[in-house]
């Protein structure tokens, strides 16, 4: 009576089953937890119980049960109201009057598992918040940096083409000076979601640069390609009719483009790619503004 008592009042689940998976015993903690009474319990299987399990897969637990004396593992049980409950098996092959016993104790792990499930969630909201931009949602020069020796490298080793355009909202000094700060960086967001909107593919990354500068990396992309996708973003930003009155080229927020393609070779650097694209965006400036410049090297 006592260890019966005993084996009642603790927390953890003791569940005895045969080696069909029949339940043999269940504690009083089995019941409260999962909702079936023990005549219930008795009337089961474990995959009735553990959607995880069924008999082939019984039957490798069961065998390595017998190979290794103990056997450790997470799995699911899902109670009779159908929720899932994340558990903790230890498990244990037990001799009884000449017959073999799986007997485990089953400790509830739920709270743990939403901890670690919350611990990840707010992991990857601070790996995101550390590569994006907080005016814009783009990501940020740090990511930028990261993506484009990456990049660098890979069609280093491909011989693929590989492009990259550098971009500058045309007088934003000015635009600053004559509607203030505040639509200033109204204006940056939405050139940031217009370039967004005018990407074509998935593994074209767009990065603010710096202040009003943005970078697109642009992998496996030829010269022709990159041209024909700057002049779509410069329409883009063009067809957004932010008006400018102050710029010297249109009545509405502009820009200019740089494009550079290049085959990437081992002595490639991001710094050295970043300095021809930007010789060819201060070429569009000097060029009158509003227009796309581009090479290949």
């Amino acid at each position: 009576m006592l260890l019966r008592h005993s084996l009642d009042t603790i927390a953890d689940m003791i569940i005895w089953l045969d080696r069909d998976a029949r339940y043999v015993y269940v504690n009083r903690a089995a019941t409260v937890l999962l909702g079936y009474s023990a005549d219930e319990f008795l009337r089961m299987r474990v995959w009735d119980v553990d959607p995880l399990f069924d008999e082939a897969q019984w039957r490798e637990h069961w065998h390595e049960l017998e190979r290794t004396g103990a056997v450790k593992l997470e799995t699911v049980n899902t109670s009779r109201l159908g929720e899932p409950i994340s558990v903790e098996v230890t498990a244990s092959l037990v001799a009884f009057k000449g017959k073999a016993y799986n007997c485990s104790v089953v400790r509830d792990i739920t709270a743990q598992k939403q901890a670690e499930a919350d611990l990840r969630a707010l992991n990857d909201r601070i790996h995101v918040l550390s590569i994006t931009d907080a005016l814009t949602g783009l990501a940020n020069r740090r990511h930028l940096d990261t993506v484009l020796a990456t990049t660098i490298r890979h069609h280093a080793r491909t011989g693929e083409p590989f492009s990259l355009i550098l971009l500058d909202i045309d007088a934003f000094k000015a635009f600053n000076d004559r509607y203030g700060h505040i639509e200033g960086d109204a204006c940056l967001a939405r050139v940031a979601a217009a370039l967004t909107g005018a990407m074509r593919r998935s593994d074209h990354l767009v990065a603010r640069y710096g202040g009003e500068e943005f970078a697109c990396v642009l992998p496996n992309t030829t010269e022709a390609q990159a041209r024909a996708l700057a002049e779509g973003l410069r329409a883009a930003v063009a067809a957004l009719a932010i008006p400018h009155a102050a710029s010297p080229v249109a009545g509405v927020v502009t820009a200019s483009f740089g494009v550079l393609t290049a085959a990437c070779t081992e002595a490639s650097t991001p710094l050295d790619l970043i300095r021809r694209a930007d010789h060819l965006l201060y070429r569009a400036k000097r060029e009158g503004r509003d227009r796309v410049v581009g090479a290949g090297c």
